[in-house]
């Protein structure tokens, strides 16, 4: 402890005794405090394959981002289910951002911006988590992406496997995960690094590229479920 020196309390002095106990049972208090913490943030291990999420209206997942640009939070809402081409669709807000998923595989279909399309892809196969999902699994993904704002369109085409289990820290905590890559089969370079977690319904953490060049990073701060 900082200005105090244990010469000024002599060992042989019949207050000795006394202080040393005193001083002992704080320092036994503490690591008694510490261990209860630690116990209360043990990370459970996921146990078997894990099912698709049923999400529900008022989920929220908040999160901090960071690019070779900029950082910032957001936070995504489920706002409310819609139907799109017969298909029920959850739709994820964030700010004037709506962004449309497929309920029956989370399949990613479009994303507006103040009401205006600024991606779309058909079919609706891209998603990096798949379900019912365990380590070793891998699936294959072709569509057509449209971009109308930026007047560009691409034939895609990915592979993602779910590489491992991994316990990772975020700003809102450690989770149980499993880390999912994904690389575009025409060359095989990297696209994405999902980690998935069954507690949150929802990735903890990615890594993407982005068309500017560099990395980009998502990270969970908080998240709320009904």
């Amino acid at each position: 402890m900082a200005g105090h020196r244990s010469a000024e309390v002599p060992m042989k002095t019949p207050d000795a005794a006394p202080w040393i106990r005193a001083r002992c049972e704080r320092y036994a208090t503490m690591l008694l405090i510490v261990a209860a913490a630690l116990a209360g943030c043990s990370v459970a291990v996921i146990k078997g394959p894990i099912a698709q999420p049923v999400w529900k209206v008022g989920n929220e997942w908040a999160y901090r981002y960071e690019t070779p640009s900029e950082t910032g939070t957001f936070v995504w809402r489920l706002d409310r289910m819609e139907t799109l081409a017969n298909e029920p669709h959850y739709v994820i807000t964030a700010g004037t951002r709506e962004i449309f998923y497929r309920v029956a595989d989370l399949g990613f279909t479009k994303e507006a911006l103040e009401g205006k399309i600024v991606r779309q892809i058909s079919p609706s196969t891209w998603r990096p988590v798949a379900f019912p999902l365990s380590v070793g699994l891998s699936w294959d993904m072709k569509y057509l992406e449209t971009r109308p704002t930026e007047q560009q369109t691409e034939n895609v085409e990915r592979r993602c496997v779910a590489e491992g289990e991994e316990a990772l820290t975020v700003p809102a905590r450690t989770f149980a995960t499993i880390r999912i890559v994904c690389k575009n089969t025409r060359n095989n370079s990297w696209v994405i690094t999902v980690w998935y977690s069954p507690e949150v319904n929802h990735m903890v953490k990615d890594e993407y590229l982005v068309k500017t060049g560099g990395r980009a990073s998502r990270e969970l701060l908080m998240f709320r479920l009904k």
